[in-house]
């Protein structure tokens, strides 16, 4: 258990301003992103290249530093894979002047790995949050009502009667089980968010689809909503622009990690712009698609004095249109031209019987009709199971079509089954994955 949870900091509105929002940090921090909105691309290079130094100063003097026999020089830096953070992360730590914060990643591409966080990354993080909330909802997260539909442990996940949610930070927070959340519990959901009033809905991509889709005609307006916030999970165009069409409010949507290495975000669901003053960011050709370059996100962390992370590979790829310049795609990093966002990670990929990886799984549920939610599981190397939330108006018909997006990307050598669900499996921590392996690699 973590020190702010034993003293119930976590749920409590005094520990979300001690530990998140702390006096004479979280203001500091509010002043510097205000005035790097407008920051030109020479004050933006500048500013990257000061606080990469201070970060590599920080990180030169652990043990993994020496034995790589790395310096102040960024490009002699190796990248750092996810299993040597697994593996060594402790060698990367440092001591810090204030209390830090233990973390993990959500292990979906294998063991979670276990994170130091300084304070002040803690408090930046959030004051991020705030920023970006406050420019584009016009909502104060300091003071908003917010309903929270995440990865909240509520209640035991087979025990079907509501409630599903509980008021936190002195009423002012709606915390809702994702778990809980199918089409014979979505009106109970609608309502409790009616009655609570919020600001802000914070949610994973997965959960507010199916409850958006599984409301069907009951209208999942909620009175006094300003704004909904999207993170966790990859949202595509298509979604973004549903949800902003269901709740008639602004979405955004931003992505980040565990590591805190880099933050990038977008409010129309197409232009995503990374944020300079967050981490640097270097981009890595990975392969191309038939629009798009795909790029993995290597990222350099500004904040976290406690375990400074350089040039780590995140394993996620964001979409750039094929043929951009090298100066082009530096823009990107840089924050000055948008990318296409999130395609996925690394990881989602199913594996051929003969061990290959299959890629462009996240192509099957585009442009399907009837489905609420799917999901590709992989037992083995031989077999697919399709996960399909229906609507009330699936079809075989629908069915035949899930089949043949799939045969497009899957060989005739691996069985395929369309499996009907009432929901999707999730992770400990509630997210939906699109692809689930339990068969290896």
């Amino acid at each position: 258990m973590k020190w702010h949870d034993v003293f119930g900091l976590k749920a409590s509105r005094f520990g979300d301003v001690l530990l998140r929002r702390t006096p004479g940090i979280y203001p500091r921090f509010r002043g510097l992103l205000s005035r790097s909105e407008d920051a030109s691309p020479a004050a933006r290079l500048s500013t990257r290249d000061r606080l990469t130094a201070r970060t590599l100063r920080q990180a030169r003097t652990s043990v993994y530093a020496r034995t790589r026999g790395a310096d102040s020089f960024y490009e002699r830096w190796p990248i750092l894979e996810k299993d040597v953070l697994r593996d060594e992360g402790s060698t990367l730590r440092q001591r810090a002047w204030l209390h830090t914060i233990g973390a993990e990643t959500g292990g979906s591409t294998g063991v979670p790995i276990a994170l130091r966080r300084s304070w002040s990354s803690v408090v930046f993080e959030q004051a991020v949050l705030d920023h970006i909330v406050e420019r584009h909802g016009g909502v104060d997260w300091r003071s908003a009502r917010t309903a929270v539909l995440r990865g909240d442990t509520i209640k035991d996940p087979s025990d079907m009667t509501p409630p599903f949610w509980q008021h936190q930070h002195g009423g002012n927070y709606l915390a809702l089980s994702s778990n809980h959340l199918h089409a014979a519990t979505v009106a109970d959901y609608i309502e409790a968010l009616k009655e609570f009033r919020p600001d802000i809905l914070w949610a994973y991509p997965s959960s507010l689809e199916a409850l958006y889709r599984l409301a069907g005609s009951t209208s999942p307006v909620i009175p006094g909503l300003k704004i909904v916030v999207l993170t966790s999970e990859v949202l595509t165009p298509e979604l973004h622009a549903e949800a902003a069409r269901a709740f008639k409010v602004p979405v955004l949507d931003y992505y980040g990690q565990a590591e805190r290495v880099c933050f990038s975000y977008s409010v129309d669901g197409k232009s995503h712009y990374f944020m300079p003053l967050y981490g640097r960011v270097e981009l890595r050709h990975s392969y191309d698609d038939e629009t798009y370059g795909l790029h993995e996100i290597i990222g350099t962390s500004y904040w976290n004095a406690a375990q400074p992370l350089v040039r780590y590979a995140t394993g996620d790829l964001i979409r750039i249109p094929k043929g951009e310049s090298e100066v082009e795609i530096e823009d990107v990093a840089l924050g000055l031209r948008p990318h296409a966002g999130i395609s996925g990670r690394q990881s989602d990929y199913l594996v051929s019987p003969e061990g290959g990886h299959l890629i462009g799984i996240n192509h099957i549920p585009r442009g399907v009709p009837d489905v609420a939610q799917m999901q590709v599981l992989q037992p083995s190397r031989v077999q697919v199971e399709i996960h399909v939330v229906p609507l009330a108006t699936y079809s075989e018909q629908t069915e035949r079509l899930i089949m043949k997006k799939a045969r497009q990307k899957i060989p005739a050598s691996m069985k395929i089954d369309v499996v009907v669900v009432d929901r999707l499996q999730r992770t400990a921590r509630g997210k939906a994955p699109l692809v689930v392996r339990t068969c290896g690699q």
